[in-house]
């Protein structure tokens, strides 16, 4: 990606580095496009524009509005960056008032790990701190809505699509392996302590691994089922059902392997006093972040992010319509019309996101021309690594 951008489509995007004298030959698209026998069964949407003029070299079906997919992460993690910035640090705090409780303030951080909490309870034992009468979490950096708008039900155990919350750990996900036993049986055994049951109903072929998860929240939500057959040693991820008892479990280890005693256990939520004093926070970098959600298309981070941005930039609990409302207002601020789309999320999961593929070059021809753009787009796939690894190799570079 040097020069221009010239194809975009609702399935795939194209980006090309072009030499002044590249031409797009419009009877080899259409070609493309009836030897593939895709126009018979689906929509194909296709916008090509010079990326320093803006004009049409190919367009077809260019305004049909259609789920952009994870396309649109682009447009929403841009509008993010620009509100928190590239030195913008992820924060989890710890404080402690004058009564001698002990505050935990939330940041959401997408890459926040559990072992970066036990090293957090060393350094407050290694401080002296070694009691405390109560533990509070400051939740408040993000809302309560752990999906986003028209997410599926069903991908509820997609280990791509977690749950966001201000409880953000380990990436909201456990990993499940399974191992043979001394009768030569395969079980499932969770590489974390959490406590969760896994049903496994899955038998030993030797032939492929096809296994089927499920988890059905109306009748217990702790309940992780496993069906299918294997035939080697397996690692599957599962999202995590409640971000907020994985978090609590995590801090109870923490504070256990240190010694640290918490004289009342009914945790709760709270806001962080002015008056309490800082004694430890944890800061991980947003750059690490944008590399994930562009180039490997994170959704849990890009979410995250946009909901972030919302928040800083109204100084409120980050919510959906907080992320959106920024999103529009950066928009208008570069000359991006927003009135013929639907963007209902950031990270493009959403089945009610509704974009053209028209706008999608129109948005990316104006970004195009912004000064910060080039430092974006160095965190974004070519063709061959990340989420296209699959793709596009002889477009690379």
């Amino acid at each position: 990606m040097k020069n221009l951008f010239k194809i975009l489509t609702l399935i795939m995007v194209f980006m090309f580095s072009i030499n002044a004298g590249f031409a797009i030959s419009v009877g080899k698209i259409d070609k493309l496009i009836n030897k593939s026998g895709l126009d018979e069964t689906a929509t194909i949407a296709i916008s090509v524009k010079n990326a320093e003029t803006g004009e049409v070299v190919y367009e077809k079906n260019a305004k049909k509005l259609l789920h952009p997919a994870s396309v649109l992460k682009v447009f929403t993690t841009y509008s993010a960056v620009d509100i928190l910035g590239y030195d913008y640090e992820f924060k989890t705090q710890f404080y402690k008032d004058s009564d001698n409780n002990l505050y935990i303030k939330l940041g959401a951080d997408p890459s926040l790990t559990s072992e970066q909490l036990k090293v957090a309870f060393g350094k407050l034992k290694a401080n002296d701190f070694k009691s405390f009468n109560n533990l509070y979490f400051d939740d408040s950096v993000l809302d309560k809505r752990e999906f986003s708008p028209g997410w599926m039900w069903d991908d509820d155990v997609n280990p791509s699509t977690p749950k966001i919350s201000s409880y953000n750990l380990d990436s909201n996900i456990v990993k499940i392996n399974f191992v043979k036993d001394e009768n030569g049986f395969y079980v499932a055994e969770a590489d974390s302590k959490f406590p969760m049951t896994v049903v496994s109903a899955i038998n030993s072929n030797n032939i492929d691994n096809k296994l089927f998860v499920g988890r059905y929240n109306w009748n217990n939500p702790e309940v992780i089922e496993i069906a299918g057959s294997i035939s080697n040693v397996e690692t599957i991820k599962v999202p995590l059902s409640s971000m907020r008892r994985y978090f609590i479990y995590n801090v109870e280890k923490a504070l256990e392997d240190n010694g640290i005693e918490i004289l009342q256990t009914q945790y709760s939520s709270k806001l962080v006093p002015e008056n309490a004093t800082l004694l430890y926070e944890i800061k991980n970098p947003i750059l690490s972040t944008i590399s994930k959600a562009l180039h490997d298309s994170n959704n849990l981070i890009t979410e995250t992010i946009f909901k972030l941005a919302g928040a800083k930039k109204y100084n409120a609990t980050g919510t959906e319509t907080l992320a959106i409302m920024n999103f529009k207002e950066f928009c208008d601020k570069n000359d991006i019309e927003t009135e013929s789309i639907v963007i209902r999320d950031g990270s493009g999961v959403s089945r009610k996101n509704l974009v053209s593929v028209d706008w999608t070059t129109n948005s990316l021809n104006k970004l195009y021309k912004e000064k910060n753009f080039n430092q974006f787009k160095e965190y974004m796939a070519q063709g061959g690594d990340g989420t296209l690894s699959n793709r596009l190799f002889d477009l690379r570079g």
